[in-house]
Parts: C-alpha cells; structure tokens; sequence
C-alpha cells in the first residue's frame, strides 16, 4: 500500500512538471541587442554560460556585456516573427522590379540630365559625347576587324594569330 501511494506521488509530481510550461529567459547585452536562453544561464568565473534558443548551443557571454537577465514565458520568446520584420523594398541586384509603394504619377522628364548640369559640367553622354558602349558593339567584323585568311589558333578559345613563320 504505501509503494502504491509513493508510486502514484511520483507520478503526480511528474505529470505537474511535464505540464508546466518550459521558462526561458531573455539577456539583455550592451550597449543594445538581446538573446534567448532556453536554460538559466550560469556565472562561471567573469562569463555566463547559457544554451542559446532556439538553436541550443552553448553560449558564454562576459559579465560585463550583460545588461539584465529577466525570465520569460515560451511565448515571449517565440515571439511573433512577422512583428520583427520590417519590409524594405527591393534591394540591388535582387531582381525585383516591383517598387512597394507606389507615389502619384509624377510629369515624365527627360531620363537625362539637362545640357551644363550633368556630373562633369557640361558632358553629357548622347549629346556632347559618344554613347558609351551597348551588348552589341564588340562583334568581330562589325567593331573588331575579321582575323586575316592565315591566322592560326593555337589553343581552343584561344585569340587567332598570325603564323609565326609567314609564307
């Protein structure tokens, strides 16, 4: 009888810590920045040490890095993931081209700058200097001039060359 009710008290007090909820606890460093412990962290010498959330490892900070140590709930440090986010539009070379926010259409200007106000005074690319160069200028026998009839390859990709003993 009394291992019965010893047995069913271990197993009372185990089901209560099973549905407790898991404590988890947010380090506040300095100068600013923050990081979750899924563990109490521990002062060991001049360092905590601590197992980051939700990846686990074990982490050491120094004392002097932490600001304040404060234990929150699961939920707290899940967190909503869409409040942290901060949409920033299209960055370069990302390949988007949709702009997210769209002003009012705005009077259709030249692409270019006018006449005497361009970066180098009065150079403006188009008008008072050649175009720079497009895909489709460096094209052998239309910019570059076709190879002579006795030019030799000597290696794959390689440039043709005249023969080194012309006959």
């Amino acid at each position: 009888m009394k291992r019965v009710i010893i047995g069913t008290a271990v197993l009372l007090a185990a089901a209560t810590a099973w549905a407790a909820e898991h404590v988890y606890y947010r380090i506040e460093t300095s100068p600013s920045g923050s990081m979750i412990a899924s563990d109490a962290p521990v002062l060991k010498g001049g360092t905590y040490l601590f197992h980051g959330y939700p990846s686990g490892t074990l982490v050491s900070l120094r004392r002097s890095d932490v600001r304040r140590i404060t234990q929150i709930t699961a939920a707290a440090a899940a967190g909503n993931p869409a409040a942290s986010v901060v949409a920033i539009g299209n960055l370069a070379m990302q390949g988007g081209s949709v702009q997210t926010a769209t002003a009012a259409p705005a009077a259709h200007k030249p692409s270019g700058p006018e006449i005497g106000k361009g970066f180098y005074g009065n150079i403006v690319p188009g008008m008072t200097e050649g175009m720079p160069n497009s895909a489709n200028d460096y094209q052998v026998g239309r910019t570059f001039a076709a190879p002579p009839g006795n030019a030799v390859q000597t290696s794959p990709g390689g440039p043709p060359m005249m023969p080194s003993n012309p006959q």
